[in-house]
Parts: C-alpha cells; structure tokens; sequence
C-alpha cells in the first residue's frame, strides 16, 4: 500500500512542477514583450507614384440582335483576332522604320524591302489596312458619327500610342491642311 502513495504523491509534484513552469515560461514571455517598444515604419516614397495608363472602351448593348448585326459583330471578333495575331508583325515593322502611320488611321510602307520580303510587307499592309478600314465603319455605324471622325480618332490614338523613333504623319503647322512625316520624338523631346 506504500507504494501507491508515493506514486501518487510522485504524480502530483510532478502535475506541481510542469504547472509552475508554465506559468514562469509565460511570465518571461509577457515581460519580454511588455518590454518592447513600439516602432514606426515609414512606407512613404520621396515622390509620387506615377502611373502612365492608356485605355480604350467599348461598350455595346446585348440583348436582341438582327442577323446582320449579329453577322456585323461576329465580322467584328474575327477582324480583331486577325488584328491581334497580326500585332506583332506590324510592331516590327514600325520599329524598323519600314511603315508608319497616317493621318487616316492607316499604315503606309515608308521604306519598301526588297524582293520576297516586300511583297510580305505589301501583303501585310493591305491585311491591316482592310481591317482598320472595316473597323472603323462599323465603329462609325454604331456611334452615328462620319467614318472621317473615326479616323481622326484613331489617328489621334495611334500617335500617342508610338514609340519614339517611329514614322507618324503630323499636321504641317502652317495651316495648310497638309501634312509631313516625322519620326516620333522621345520623352524628352529628342
């Protein structure tokens, strides 16, 4: 009988011991952190953050559709995914000073390469031109204003749009309605 006593007692320091380090182990721990001072982190920046951000929207009313606005939209899909697998290949070319663009929202060739490749570039040309031609009618139609306004607009667009050293047409300055070719400045004017 003894001995179940002393393993009961033993039990219970035990239970004592574990208990008392706890709370001294906890005691320590919040007096540590009661000891430390509150910091400021400064997450401010010398100058603003500046974002350069372009966009364009197209808003279009779903709903009940006549077959030829339905064949006018998907026309519409199709042209701008040709467009996007095109959009590469015309990057190139403005970058190396092969094309440029217009007054009229169009891509004219300003240096022709010779012999295969300048028929490609010709081909090229024509494809994106027919399609910036179709996309601009339909944006026309749909906004109820001249096809001319459209192109203004995208020629607008398009000059902002270039990067520097690329051929865009510009308005002459004197007046005259005319235009002249240059090659698009940089940022900082040169």
């Amino acid at each position: 009988m003894k001995h179940r006593e002393n393993s009961s007692v033993s039990r219970g320091h035990t239970s004592r011991a574990s208990a008392s380090l706890l709370v001294t182990g906890g005691l320590l721990v919040a007096f540590a952190f009661s000891s430390c001072k509150p910091f400021d982190v400064n997450v401010a920046t010398e100058e603003p953050i500046k974002v350069d951000l372009s966009m364009d929207v197209h808003v279009y009313q779903h709903g009940a559709e006549s077959k030829a606005n339905k064949k006018s939209m998907d026309d519409y899909k199709t042209i701008m995914n040709r467009r996007r697998d095109r959009m590469a290949e015309i990057q190139e070319l403005k970058n190396n000073r092969t094309v440029g663009e217009t007054h009229e929202g169009k891509l004219e060739i300003r240096n022709l390469p010779a012999a295969e490749y300048g028929n490609y570039v010709k081909e090229t040309i024509r494809s994106e031109n027919d399609d910036r031609e179709f996309l601009i009618a339909h944006e026309a139609a749909e906004k109820s204003i001249s096809a001319d306004e459209v192109r203004e607009a995208q020629w607008r667009h398009w000059q902002r749009k270039s990067f520097p050293g690329e051929w865009i047409e510009v308005e002459d300055g004197d007046g005259s309605g005319k235009y002249k070719w240059i090659q698009k400045a940089g940022a900082d004017g040169e």
